[in-house]
């Protein structure tokens, strides 16, 4: 995500609330989380969970941080790419009643596979940490967004959303795992000792307006610090939902 040249736009304003009966059977749960698939996300429908995501990427990207150009708004307010025909996609969902719903988390795991072995957007940006190719079964974490007006829910919603991405690398047997990011979400990531290594130091990125740098994520010592049950819960597949306790992770330091 991007600091460069935002603009203030409140949770209120970039949280989109979409009519959902995922709550319907579990009205007392708040929180949930739903894994999406690439076809889903490509077909969405209107109104759906799935146009919320990317209706949520779309207010975020190009609203908040300009980290894109208008020009990649639908005329519907979504926000799609070609690297999510490729990706698997996760999305914290919360409860506000009478059948509505919030999006306020999100994220997508980019694959590397036989029949999409274009290079991950990490290779493009940051080719002289490659000495060659990354392998198939590769991923990246991208899209990652959290957003609450509650400090609380908003960091218990970014470790649920990477908690997901986790946990489908580990089921899925996808390595490496690579990310793009600020500096001061590298700074976060380290202070609650999450297990990543700079693989690539800082520069600007003018396809993000900003300065970014390439991580490589240790899944297996994720799910060690954050707890295999607490992991491997969330090895749902696409089309599932889970609900969550709100108060996971919502303390760490």
């Amino acid at each position: 995500m991007s600091s460069a040249n935002k603009k203030y736009i409140s949770p209120q304003e970039a949280i989109p609330i979409v009519k959902s009966d995922v709550f319907l059977n579990n009205d007392r749960d708040r929180y949930a989380l739903s894994v999406i698939g690439a076809q889903d996300v490509l077909s969405y429908q209107p109104g759906s969970i799935a146009h919320g995501y990317l209706q949520l990427r779309a207010n975020v990207y190009i609203d908040q941080t300009n980290m894109l150009e208008d020009s990649n708004r639908l005329p519907d307010g979504a926000e799609l790419d070609d690297d999510d025909e490729r990706s698997s996609h996760f999305v914290i969902l919360e409860n506000r009643g009478l059948g509505r719903v919030a999006v306020i988390a999100c994220m997508r795991l980019i694959v590397k596979e036989i029949d999409k072995s274009a290079n991950l957007p990490i290779e493009e940006f940051f080719p002289e940490a490659f000495s060659q190719e990354a392998p198939l079964k590769s991923a990246e974490v991208s899209r990652l967004i959290s957003c609450h007006e509650n400090a609380k829910i908003k960091r218990m919603a970014n470790f649920a959303v990477m908690s997901a991405g986790v946990a489908y690398a580990i089921k899925n047997d996808l390595e490496p795992v690579y990310g793009v990011i600020e500096p001061i979400l590298e700074t976060f990531l380290k202070r609650v000792k999450l297990p990543i290594t700079r693989i690539a130091d800082p520069k600007n990125l003018e396809e993000y307006n900003d300065d970014n740098l390439g991580i490589e994520i240790d899944k297996f010592g994720f799910r060690k610090h954050l707890g295999e049950k607490a992991i491997d819960q969330m090895m749902i597949p696409a089309g599932s939902v889970l609900f969550l306790d709100g108060n996971q992770e919502a303390d760490r330091e």
